[in-house]
C-alpha cells in the first residue's frame, strides 16, 4: 500500500482503464473468479460471487499497479514505433515484443482519435494495426475482431484525405471479416459516408438505416443517434425520398453531441432550417441556441467556414434575412479564396435565394459573374453561373417555388461537380 500511495493521482485513471478495457477487465475478473470457493455438493444453490466484491476491494491497488505497468510498457513500445522512420514501422510492428492485444488496441485507439486532425497518420496507424492483427492467427477472436475495425478506420481516413479509391479498397477488405452487429454497424456507417460523397445517396441512406438498427439492437443509442443525424443530413442535402426533419430531431436528441461537435453543429443547423420551413420557428430558434454552445469546440478554420454556411441557411429559413446575407456573403468570399469552386458555387446558390426573396435580382447577376470570373479555367463554372442567372430571371418574374427550384438546382450541381471531379470537403466524421 505504501508503494502505491504516491500513484494516487494516476489511480483513478488506471482504475477506469481496468474497468473499461476488455482485456484488463477479463484478466481481473478471471483472477478473482479463480479464487472463489468451489461450490459445495448439496441442495443449496451456491453463490459463485460470494466474497468477490470484498476480494476486489482488497486487490484493487495490486490490479491497478499491474495495469499501470502494462500501460507503461505499451506506451514505451508505441513511442519507439512512432519515432522509427516511416519505412521501418511495418517491419518493426511484426516483431514478437509488439504482439499483444493491448498494443493492438492502442494503435486502433490512436487511429480513431486522430482521424480528423491528421487523417494520413490515422491511416498509417490503421494499416499497422491491420498488419499486427493478422499475426495472431485464426483462433484469436479479439485479434480477428480488430481486423474489420482497422480496415474501416483506414478507409475512413482515406476518405478524409480525398482518396476514395483507396478507401474503397480498404472497405472491401473489411467486409470479409465482419461478424458481430457492432462491427457491421461501424462498417455500414463508415461506408455510407463514402457512398454519399460518391453521389450514391440511395446506398448511403440504406447503409445508415441498417447501421442505426444494428447499433440500437446492441443498446448503443448514442451511436444509433449519430446514424440518424447523418441520414437526416443526406436527405436534407441530396433531396432523397423521405422527411429529414424527424430523423434530424431524433438524432439530435440521441447522439453524443460533445464527442462529435462538428457533426452535432451540422445536424442542429439542418434541423433548425427544417423546423423553420415547417413553421416551427420557436423550436428552430431553441435548437440554434443549443447549437451555438458547440461553436467554441471547432478549432479548424476551414470547418468553421462550412459551419457558418449552414448557419446562414438556417438564418435565411428563420427570416433573419440581413443576417443571413452577411453570413453567406462572407462564406462565399472565403470559399473563393480557399479555393473551393464547387462549394463556392453552392453557397452562391444559397445566397441567390436570399437575394431573390428580397427582390435583388441584379445582385444575383453580380454573384454569377463573380463565380464565373473567379473560376474561369474550371470547365463547369460557366454552367453553374448560368444556373444562378436563371434564378435571377425567376426572381424578376416573381415566380413562386423559387426555393424548390434552387434546391433542385443544388442537387443537379452536386452531381455535375462529382462527375467532373470537383471536390466537396468530406464530412468530418470518425
Amino acid at each position: 500500500m505504501t508503494d502505491f500511495a504516491p500513484e494516487k493521482a494516476h489511480g483513478s485513471t488506471d482504475l477506469l482503464h481496468l474497468l473499461t478495457c476488455p482485456t484488463c477487465r477479463s484478466l481481473a475478473i478471471g483472477r478473482l473468479l479463480d479464487q472463489c470457493t468451489a461450490p459445495e455438493q448439496d441442495d443449496t444453490k451456491p453463490d459463485l460471487y460470494a466474497g468477490m466484491w470484498s476480494r476486489l476491494e482488497e486487490r484493487t491497488p495490486e490490479l491497478i499497479e499491474e495495469v499501470r505497468l502494462r500501460r507503461q510498457r505499451i506506451e514505451h513500445l508505441f513511442a519507439e514505433l512512432i519515432q522509427a522512420p516511416a519505412a521501418r514501422r511495418l517491419g518493426l510492428v511484426q516483431q514478437a515484443r509488439f504482439r499483444s492485444l493491448d498494443f493492438l488496441e492502442r494503435l486502433l485507439e490512436e487511429s480513431h482519435a486522430g482521424q480528423l486532425a491528421d487523417p494520413a497518420r490515422a491511416s498509417e496507424l490503421a494499416r499497422l494495426a491491420a498488419r499486427l492483427a493478422g499475426l495472431f492467427g485464426v483462433g484469436d477472436e479479439e485479434a480477428a475482431a480488430a481486423l474489420p475495425r482497422a480496415y474501416c478506420l483506414g478507409g475512413n481516413a482515406r476518405r478524409l484525405e480525398f482518396r476514395p479509391q483507396a478507401a474503397e479498397a480498404l472497405f472491401a477488405k473489411a467486409v470479409r471479416f465482419l461478424s458481430g452487429r457492432t462491427e457491421r454497424a461501424f462498417y455500414c456507417r463508415a461506408l455510407a459516408l463514402l457512398r454519399w460523397e460518391q453521389g450514391r445517396a440511395d446506398e448511403a441512406e440504406a447503409l445508415l438505416q441498417h447501421a442505426a438498427c444494428l447499433f440500437a439492437a446492441d443498446g448503443m443509442t448514442r451511436e444509433a443517434g449519430s446514424c440518424l443525424t447523418l441520414l437526416g443530413l443526406v436527405l436534407h442535402e441530396e433531396g432523397g425520398q423521405g422527411d429529414a426533419l424527424p430523423l434530424l430531431a431524433r438524432g439530435w436528441a440521441d447522439m453524443d453531441r460533445n464527442s462529435r461537435p462538428l457533426v452535432s453543429l451540422r445536424g442542429a443547423l439542418a434541423l433548425a432550417a427544417c423546423l423553420a420551413q415547417a413553421d416551427q420557428r420557436e423550436r428552430a430558434r431553441g435548437v440554434m441556441r443549443e447549437a451555438w454552445h458547440f461553436f467554441a469546440e471547432v478549432t479548424d478554420p476551414q470547418e468553421m467556414v462550412r459551419v457558418y454556411w449552414r448557419e446562414g441557411r438556417a438564418l435565411a429559413r428563420l427570416g433573419a434575412r440581413e443576417e443571413a446575407l452577411n453570413v453567406l456573403e462572407s462564406v462565399r468570399r472565403q470559399l473563393i479564396e480557399e479555393p473551393s469552386p464547387a462549394e463556392a458555387a453552392l453557397v452562391s446558390l444559397d445566397l441567390a435565394v436570399v437575394l431573390a426573396e428580397g427582390d435583388q435580382a441584379e445582385a444575383i447577376e453580380a454573384v454569377a459573374e463573380a463565380l464565373h470570373s473567379s473560376f474561369s479555367p474550371v470547365a463547369v463554372m460557366p454552367l453553374a453561373a448560368e444556373n444562378l442567372r436563371a434564378l435571377a430571371i425567376l426572381a424578376r418574374r416573381g415566380e413562386r417555388g423559387l426555393y424548390k427550384a434552387a434546391h433542385k438546382t443544388a442537387i443537379n450541381l452536386r452531381r455535375m461537380f462529382r462527375s467532373h471531379g470537383l471536390r466537396i470537403k468530406p464530412l468530418p466524421f470518425a
